[in-house]
């Protein structure tokens, strides 16, 4: 018998975890303690707590507890080698999928707090960085032979897409090309996501720096058509020249109000100074 052993809530307290849990590992054989003494109380040795903090360890990376019995029943330094580079791999794809919801989340944060900060409805020049955008070309709404549910299968690609590329993107964004704005056209050509510079492996177009006629528009969707014709005149009445084409991005959007005619869409127009 080992020097020293613990009763099974002084063992599930150094653990960290309820009494129950170590119930039922033991129920289940997965941990059973030391030994069982003659009063049916449960004993735990001191070098027990690795294999439990091992145990805890493969739970947390979501590891059944089944898997976890098979490894215990043939367990060997060669098996042990094995199962954890398997975990290693499952925990970098792991760390991958925290390091997305964390740019996802502070982009969402820096998004809110730029609406705050804003005046709607004003309209000022800015400069802008570059920005590579992935894209999707925008459809023909009026085609035959488009499918919404398709299209809107391409979009979430996209996204999901440029998520796994370090896209903080909570949504597409719209482009007007330069061309259709010249057009007296205010429809989107492109659905953009922002991707890291230099990304490849989708159709991207690269926003350039610059001077932009920025509008921060509140409203609908729908109305957002109307915000670009207004950017458009705007830079026109001022003298400037339309120098890009012109990004959408929202700042407020459903996830962040019930009411359609609070969300905030950020327009920015490439402009030249004569």
């Amino acid at each position: 018998m080992e020097k020293h052993h613990f009763k099974i809530a002084e063992f599930a307290a150094l653990c960290g975890v309820k009494k129950d849990t170590l119930l039922h590992y033991d129920h289940i054989g997965l941990l059973k303690p030391q030994w069982v003494g003659e009063n049916g109380y449960r004993y735990y040795a001191a070098r027990q707590l690795p294999v439990y903090d091992m145990i805890a360890a493969l739970r947390r990376l979501g590891t059944p507890l089944s898997e976890i019995q098979d490894y215990l029943s043939r367990r060997s330094p060669q098996a042990l080698l094995e199962l954890l580079r398997e975990k290693q791999t499952d925990l970098e794809h792991e760390r991958q999928r925290l390091d997305q919801m964390e740019t996802l989340l502070r982009d969402a944060q820096n998004r809110a707090k730029q609406a705050t900060q804003v005046q709607p409805g004003e309209i000022h020049l800015e400069h802008c960085p570059e920005l590579w955008c992935a894209v999707v070309k925008a459809p023909d709404f009026a085609e035959e032979r488009f499918q919404e549910a398709v299209y809107l299968l391409h979009v979430r690609q996209l996204l999901t897409w440029a998520r796994e590329q370090g896209s903080p993107s909570q949504a597409p964004g719209d482009i007007i090309c330069q061309n259709s704005l010249e057009q007296n056209k205010f429809l989107e050509d492109y659905y953009y996501c922002v991707v890291p510079p230099g990304t490849t492996g989708w159709d991207i177009r690269i926003r350039p720096a610059g001077t932009y006629a920025v509008l921060c528009h509140q409203g609908s969707y729908e109305s957002e058509y109307q915000a670009c014709r207004q950017l458009r005149d705007w830079v026109l009445e001022q003298g400037y020249l339309i120098d890009g084409d012109l990004y959408e991005e929202d700042l407020v959007n459903g996830f962040a109000t019930k009411d359609p005619q609070s969300y905030l869409l950020k327009l920015s127009l490439k402009i030249k100074i004569p």
